[in-house]
């Protein structure tokens, strides 16, 4: 499929700006150029530090300690009380209904009355379930989502209850979820069981919603 990238380091790196960037140089005492483009900087940073090395930096510079969180731990991924259902995982389709940017996608995870939204910049990644992506927290949507999107061209999902929104979302997979002490295990039809670590990172200004690190459980 067009459009994909496998790139561990890299496809965290495009989660941040120029400024955290810069911020991730500065702390890890990176002797580099600081050059004016993001996607330069992001290159340059990669050439220089392990993934191990990034995670390391990432977790150390954005993780936010939990005293200072003003997102209810309720409503947080790596606090919330078990939940389990039904889940999907989505991308952003095309006049033709097939996706239209396969590396940006959603992953839904419903509850009784509504879902789960969370954004995720490398739906390839995440469904490999051998390198950590950032996740961001969309906030709750109606449980009419979770199969409102295609499976093929001009094909609705068969259990999809509304039809489906503006974006015309194409179902990558889908299947069932558990998430319980900080961590959430799917078994999807194609890729099969992924399980991650749920890390909070930060809130993200203006919605004030939550960032997480999701780590591969081996």
């Amino acid at each position: 499929m067009q459009g994909i990238r496998l790139e561990p380091a890299r496809g965290l790196l495009e989660n941040f700006t120029h400024a955290e960037l810069a911020c991730i140089v500065r702390h890890s005492r990176l002797d580099i150029a600081l050059p004016r483009s993001r996607s330069k900087l992001a290159d340059s940073i990669t050439k220089h530090l392990s993934l191990d090395d990034l995670l390391d930096e990432i977790r150390s510079l954005f993780r936010a300690p939990h005293s200072r969180s003003r997102t209810k731990a309720a409503g947080r991924l790596d606090t919330m009380t078990p939940l389990h259902g039904s889940a999907t995982v989505q991308a952003g389709g095309g006049a033709d209904s097939h996706p239209r940017q396969p590396q940006l996608g959603l992953v839904l995870l419903g509850r009784s009355s509504d879902c789960i939204a969370l954004r995720i910049r490398s739906v390839p990644l995440f469904l490999e379930n051998r390198w950590p992506v950032l996740v961001y927290d969309k906030g709750p949507v109606p449980r009419a989502r979770l199969y409102a999107a295609f499976i093929r061209p001009r094909l609705i999902h068969p259990s999809a209850e509304a039809p489906p929104p503006r974006t015309r979302p194409f179902i990558l997979d889908e299947g069932n979820y558990q998430l319980r002490n900080s961590r959430l295990r799917l078994e999807l039809v194609h890729a099969g069981p992924i399980s991650c670590q749920v890390t909070f990172l930060r809130e993200r200004p203006p919605s004030g919603r939550p960032e997480y690190l999701f780590e591969p459980i081996v």
